[in-house]
């Protein structure tokens, strides 16, 4: 596989079993395997696995600091080794043997940042994810998972913002990749299976509602960051941040488990959201 694509996995207690299965199916696509642990508990068992595979390197912080600092610092792991695209994974998705395969035809559209898979929601049925019959598609965003990305791109906008430390960090990056002149692609024929923790769906009045079960902490940071990437984009953004936030009390209330603590933490993330300073845009490449 092409020498310049580097693979980067973000661990967070990852269930081992899913793990290995991942692995196998990436070092099918490339030698060049980053393991980037966040503060896991089984750390100890993933290296045990790995440590002496020469196609995988694990490391990571010691603590949880984050999706948005993994990120960055896997780029900044295969920019040192100069290399040009990296291909992110979470843990929570089963990638195809040949996604890479599929997306090498596009690696020389020189206006793309982002190359991407369709990407099929395990909770919901084989004829939800979106997709066209075009060979790849233009769009405005996509998950960090599964997406290959440009190293020169990613630094041009400096890189993630680590002060959403989780949910929405992939928007955001799509949002200001858009906003700086850049393009972002999806490969309609390379789909990407994404486990997403508990969540399902509900029917009501015929209509699927997605309810994610996310834990209380993620709750937090659910509501803070929505409130937080309006205010970072709201003269160039639809988002309807209340609405966001109601839809986020009523799922919540009537469709998960532990709705109270979860609907206390949803209360907190608001205000958090309110206070949170949001830096435009167009001033986030002067800070690091």
């Amino acid at each position: 596989m092409n020498e310049q694509i580097g693979v980067g996995v973000v661990l967070y207690n990852p269930d081992l079993t899913r793990l290995r299965n991942n692995i196998t199916a990436l070092k099918k696509q490339s030698q060049h395997i980053l393991l980037f642990d966040n503060g896991s508990s089984n750390l100890a068992e993933v290296k045990a696995i790995y440590a002496t595979d020469q196609a995988i390197t694990i490391t990571g912080f010691n603590d949880n600091r984050g999706i948005a600092a993994a990120l960055n610092a896997i780029m900044i792991f295969f920019q040192k080794k100069h290399f040009n695209w990296v291909l992110t994974f979470d843990q929570d998705s089963l990638p195809p043997e040949t996604l890479l395969e599929k997306f090498l035809p596009y690696l020389g559209m020189n206006d793309v940042a982002i190359i991407s898979p369709a990407v099929w929601d395990l909770s919901e049925s084989s004829t939800d994810y979106e997709r066209t019959e075009n060979p790849f598609d233009y769009i405005e965003q996509c998950i960090t998972s599964g997406s290959l990305t440009r190293i020169t791109d990613w630094q041009a906008i400096n890189g993630y913002d680590e002060r959403m430390f989780i949910d929405l960090v992939d928007f955001d990056f799509c949002r200001r990749l858009i906003l700086s002149g850049r393009k972002l692609i999806r490969v309609n024929q390379a789909v990407l299976r994404q486990e997403i923790g508990h969540s399902k769906q509900v029917m009501v009045f015929s209509r699927r509602i997605p309810v994610d079960n996310h834990s209380t902490f993620r709750k937090y940071y659910q509501a803070r960051n929505s409130i937080y990437y309006f205010k970072k984009f709201r003269a160039q953004s639809d988002r309807k941040v209340y609405w966001d936030e109601a839809k986020l009390y009523i799922k919540t209330l009537f469709f998960e488990r532990d709705k109270w603590s979860k609907l206390k933490s949803i209360s907190k993330g608001i205000c958090a959201g309110v206070k949170m300073p949001a830096v435009k845009w167009q001033d986030e490449r002067n800070i690091k």
